[in-house]
């Protein structure tokens, strides 16, 4: 983890209130798929955490939706501006050799670190399936989509690909015998407990990407706790520092 000044290298306004925002990487550690950064956005006291989309060499990018006061204002920067930021912070997804075939699952902007994933993948040659739901066809960000990789789109007025919640696609191809090796998942907690359950019920390893509101981002304050299953029960862990990926069988989704 490292504390930075990084300067915007450039701010994109994608569709529907979603912005793409590509910062220098001057960080001494490489980010990971699945880790975040939290950045200052004057004058707000607390920073926000947002999911690596991208990362190469020269710049780390983000993906955000307008959906408050500070990501109002961060829609806003320009390029040139000079952010503070932290990073990189936590758990990235795990991977394995032996995982040949993976399924990814994305709502919205939950989308934004499987981005980073895919490419990650696709560098490994893994085989590679990318199930995309989103609102309607403004809200799918078509930008970040990376090429070479196959894609199930749902939306849920069904003005692209299917109409519906992405998880029915993911049913579908299950029942249908096209099982993977691992299953990576980002979105709301709903779309991320379907999966859990799909994984368990297919036996298929499962990893989800949490989205808990975090403040310090550092894992200090312990304000962003989520129940994880343990061998003598459960306890709180830390979506910032312990997470904000899990194992899909750890997390207690019985307490929604």
């Amino acid at each position: 983890m490292e504390s930075k000044n990084l300067k915007i290298k450039g701010i994109e306004d994608l569709s529907a209130g979603h912005w793409l925002l590509e910062l220098e990487n001057s960080f001494s550690e490489k980010p990971m798929p699945g880790q975040f950064i939290h950045i200052k956005v004057a004058p707000f006291f607390l920073r926000r955490p947002f999911s690596i989309a991208g990362c190469d060499r020269d710049k780390v990018t983000i993906l955000f939706r307008v959906a408050g006061e500070g990501s109002q204002v961060l829609s806003h920067a320009r390029k040139g501006d000079v952010l503070s930021v932290i990073g990189p912070l936590g758990t990235p997804f795990p991977l394995r050799r032996r995982w040949k075939k993976a399924f990814l699952v994305a709502g919205g902007t939950g989308a934004a670190p499987l981005f980073f994933l895919s490419g990650e993948l696709a560098g490994q040659k893994k085989d590679i399936l990318f199930f995309y739901g989103a609102r309607d066809k403004s809200n799918i960000m078509f930008r970040m989509l990376p090429a070479g990789i196959d894609f199930i789109f749902s939306t849920d007025d069904g003005s692209y690909g299917e109409k519906g919640l992405i998880t029915g696609a993911l049913d579908s191809c299950l029942k249908g015998g096209f099982l993977p090796d691992v299953i990576y998942a980002g979105g709301p907690r709903g779309l991320l407990k379907e999966v859990a359950g799909f994984a368990e019920k297919f036996c298929i390893p499962a990893f989800v990407s949490l989205e808990n509101r975090m403040a310090c981002g550092t894992g200090l304050c312990y304000g962003c706790v989520t129940k994880i299953r343990t061998r003598e029960g459960w306890e709180y862990k830390r979506v910032c520092k312990d997470g904000p990926v899990f194992s899909a069988s750890d997390v207690a989704w019985e307490e929604d």
